[in-house]
Order: C-alpha cells, then structure tokens, then sequence
C-alpha cells in the first residue's frame, strides 16, 4: 500500500515517556525466582508496556502472565500487550503497545511519530505504523497499519524498546493524509525547533519519487525555503525598499533564540530589525495563528523589532508601513540608520 521513505534524523527532539515500572511484589511462591524482575525492568523501559512474548522470552509462562494480569487487574491496550497496574496509558504508552501488538519489524511512523518527537501536539486516533510490505497483518482496532517496500535503515532511530520513524520519515508518511497548508505550519514550526531542516525532507524525497503525497510535501518544503506562492512579494518590499536606500541583508540574517532559530523573509543591515511578509495563502489556521504568536515573542524576548507587511497594506497603505519602520530604525538609536 505504502511506498515512502524516509531520512536521517535524530531522536533527540522525541518527548521522554519511560519512568520506573508500577511497583508489583510476586504473590506466589512459583512466582519467585521466576523472570518477573527482568520482565519489569523491561516495561520501565518501554513505557511500562510488556507483551506477552517477551514475558515468555523470559521465563515467565503465558499461563502465568495471564493469571497475574487478571489478579492485578492490568489493561490490555491492544492483544498480547499489558500495560502494567498503576501505569497510565499515555499516547506514547499507547504508540509502544501498538508497536509491540504488531510484531518486532513494526515501526511508528506518520503522524504519531511527528508527536513523539514533540513536531506536533495533536495525536491520530489510531496509532499509525509501517510494516514491511512481505507481512500480513490482520487489522485491529486503533492501530493504522501500513506495507511498504522502501524503508531504510536511516528511517529509523530506537525509541522506549521499538522502532520510531525519524521526523523526515514520519513527515514523508503523514503527507498521505495531510494538507500543504497543515504540513508547511508543521515544518515552520518544527524548522524552528531545531527538530529538523527543510534540506533533510527535501534530501529524502529526491530518493521517493513515488510516495503518496510527496507533491504535498514538496511544496510544503518550497514554500518554507522561500520559493513558494509568497516569494513574489517579498521581491516586490525588497525592491520598493531597495530603490528608497534601504540596505537590507542578502540573504535575511538568521536569528538565533534560546529556543528557536527564525527565518525572517527581510532584515535590514546592521540592525534588529525584521520584516515579515505575508501572503493571502498564509497565517490562516489556528496552528498558523499559534506559530506567529511564538516566533513574535522569540523575536521580542532576543531583542528584535519585526514588522509585518501583506499584499493589501502593500497596495494601499506604503506611507503607513515606511514610518513604522523609520520609527523601528529609530529605536535602534542615531548612529544607525538602516539607509545608504
């Protein structure tokens, strides 16, 4: 069904979800000496979740597995997979069962593994996963399973005892069902994050020239470089502004905050002052509206002056917008200028 692929990337942006497993005390004497403690040194390592075949894996007898559950009263997010007693079952926790449901080639990719790695705060309501396109898998509830061909080993990093997509991989798979407009917030935002780089996505799609919805993806990746729909106008300040004596810098300097790295569309030489251009086709979600709101206050908190100017106020209001950047300028104090 399923013919993506993914890039290199790390897991160090992924949210932590493994603490100490639920303390639970053996109750019978066959109990003891048994593989139980070395079963639930491994559930604290994978998000307090253990399936059924690493208990036997580990001496520890299905039979036995399942009366303890049923005793202790432990949930089964999924078949064979219990999540131990005084646990919560997370959306990591549940991501992991899923995992652990499927087989040991599963692999939480797509939107799911966007969320682990903290790309976005919403979550599928089924746990999205790649298995290799050679395996059959019967469906289960809340699990979204899907064959592919192309997964490599750089597509993967390890994650609570399973495999998790890394964030190109898992931007390359959500793109199946994902808008352009919804995936250029997502890489706006995660780009800032230091999550991962436009040049690592569009790296792997070079190598996926057949995923669904690669195009999506694409021009997601275009429009956050700067060579999509809006790129237009911003060629247009840059001249206005250029041809009234404006030095501006070539590229937009970068600026880097404690937690985020921006990308201004301009910036005036020599001064912290940034313009934002913005286009018919941009800032109109609630997640675009949210993003806006932090990168003004990451520009405000690292001591920057950004300005906003769209294709309305462009046409009929210049005077307007060049005395609130003289004004900007002149914050910046006399012995600067931003004019040649």
């Amino acid at each position: 069904m399923d013919n993506h692929a993914g890039s290199d990337s790390t897991a160090s942006g992924s949210r932590g979800v493994v603490g100490r497993a639920p303390r639970s005390t053996p109750r019978t004497g066959a109990e003891r000496g048994s593989g139980w403690p070395c079963l639930f040194q491994l559930a604290a390592r994978q998000a307090n979740v253990i399936a059924s075949r690493q208990a036997i894996d580990r001496g520890v007898a299905r039979s036995s597995l399942r009366e303890r559950a049923v005793r202790e009263g432990w949930e089964r997010p999924f078949p064979g997979v219990y999540l131990l007693p005084g646990a919560s079952l997370t959306p990591q926790a549940r991501a992991v069962a899923a995992a652990l449901a499927t087989g040991t080639d599963a692999v939480i990719s797509g939107r799911t593994a966007l969320a682990i790695h903290g790309v976005t705060a919403s979550w599928p309501l089924d746990v999205e996963l790649l298995i290799p396109a050679s395996r059959r898998r019967r469906p289960v509830d809340g699990i979204d399973v899907r064959r592919t061909t192309t997964l490599l080993p750089s597509d993967t990093v390890p994650y609570a005892g399973v495999a998790l997509a890394t964030v190109p991989r898992g931007f390359l798979d959500a793109a199946r069902g994902t808008s352009r407009e919804r995936l250029r917030a997502l890489l706006i935002d995660a780009r800032q994050r230091r999550l991962v780089t436009v040049e690592d996505i569009a790296a792997r799609l070079d190598r996926a020239p057949r995923a669904v919805g690669r195009q999506r993806l694409a021009a997601a990746c275009r429009d956050v470089a700067g060579s999509g729909a809006d790129s237009p106008l911003v060629e247009r300040v840059e001249r206005w502004l250029e041809q009234l004596g404006y030095v501006l810098d070539v590229p937009p300097r970068v600026v880097e905050t404690a937690s985020r790295t921006l990308h201004p569309d301009i910036t005036l030489a020599g001064l912290p002052v940034a313009i934002e251009v913005d286009g018919f086709a941009y800032h109109a979600s609630r997640r675009e509206l949210d993003l806006d709101q932090r990168k003004h206050n990451a520009y405000l908190l690292a001591g920057w002056t950004v300005l906003r100017i769209g294709w309305d106020r462009f046409a009929a209001d210049r005077p307007g917008f060049l005395a609130e950047l003289r004004a900007a300028i002149d914050r910046c104090g006399p012995q600067k200028s931003g004019t040649s």
